[in-house]
């Protein structure tokens, strides 16, 4: 049918690539900007491996129905590593029930990961034994969860003073936009390094002079700004409507290296730790005498346990201005 035919041609002017496009019209539910990562997807560096299972990430990347840019992102990024890592070692098919073994998992990730964080080294896992699961219905094991770790000392006000001089004195507007970002994301949101690499201008919402802030992963939740932080996160954006907060390119293996190196290449009098800046949030959120579940729901924290390590850096309460609670004379 022309009318069909013609349509079609018209829809496929929108798209970069017959390979977009084609992929888009196969998979109507998929969002647009899914679409164009996982078709645009290539290795960097590139592999002689890469044609050989392009095909399977992109099958295995749709098949967990990506929703957002840094997941689909991330899908493609730890699929394509591991297929490319596990048919160079062992020349298996590229087949999923042959690649995602339990056998295949526990070599990549202590070995070809060796050199990774114990907290990385676990994302993998986690996520790769998801997307196995999926895939073959078979019942793979992931790392254990890491052990708490002892929470870092919040930075002083006075470095926080600092950190925001040295933000809005940067050479160029992109610097000074990312050192925005990143101190924004972090103190007032209590986003780690991977979530600001993460954050897409669209997790923003501003209502009414508040911003909320969307954290994918490992919770999905919505974070309300620190109140003053929204007027840095505000200029951070600018005019922008759409793509990463924090713009600077991706390692595949582990974006928030760029992070690192952005900070290694615009000295200050002190370096910002994303460490201390969110580890300053949480404590200004047990400050604020909020009750457990809200704690909860806002960070992330999967149980009251992980609230333990910030407790140290809390500001001690007097018992007696608690007393009409604690005796249930007075209502909280």
């Amino acid at each position: 049918m022309p009318g069909v035919e013609n349509n079609r041609l018209i829809d496929k002017a929108q798209f970069r690539s017959d390979a977009e496009a084609d992929l888009a019209f196969a998979n109507p539910d998929l969002p647009a900007v899914c679409v164009r990562i996982i078709s645009g997807y290539s290795p960097n560096p590139p592999t002689a491996i890469w044609p050989q299972v392009q095909q399977f990430t992109i099958d295995c990347a749709i098949a967990m129905k990506p929703r957002t840019p840094a997941n689909a992102r991330r899908l493609m990024t730890m699929i394509a590593l591991f297929s490319t890592w596990v048919v160079t070692v062992t020349g298996c098919p590229v087949r999923a029930d042959r690649i995602f073994t339990q056998s295949h998992l526990d070599r990549f990730v202590k070995g070809k990961l060796s050199g990774h964080s114990v907290a990385y080294r676990f994302d993998v896992s986690r996520m790769l034994a998801k997307i196995g699961q999926t895939l073959t219905n078979s019942n793979l094991t992931q790392l254990p969860t890491p052990k708490q770790s002892e929470a870092v000392p919040p930075h002083t006000f006075d470095d926080i003073a600092r950190l925001y001089s040295w933000a809005n004195t940067l050479s160029t507007p992109l610097k000074r936009q990312n050192a925005r970002s990143l101190l924004a994301l972090s103190a007032g949101a209590g986003l780690t390094s991977q979530q600001i690499m993460d954050a897409q201008i669209g997790d923003i919402d501003l209502v009414e002079g508040r911003a909320f802030v969307t954290v994918r992963e490992p919770r999905e939740r919505r974070v309300p700004l620190r109140a003053s932080w929204v007027p840095t996160l505000t200029r951070a954006i600018g005019s922008r409507t759409s793509g990463d907060i924090f713009r600077a390119y991706r390692l595949e293996e582990y974006p928030p290296n760029q992070l690192q190196q952005f900070l290694s290449l615009n000295r200050g009098e002190l370096r910002p730790s994303v460490a201390r800046l969110r580890s300053g949030w949480v404590v200004s959120l047990i400050n604020a005498d909020l009750p457990v579940a809200v704690l909860l729901k806002v960070t992330g924290f999967a149980t009251p346990g992980s609230l333990r390590p910030y407790l140290r850096y809390a500001a001690l309460n007097d018992d007696t201005a608690w007393l009409a609670r604690i005796t249930g004379e007075a209502r909280a």
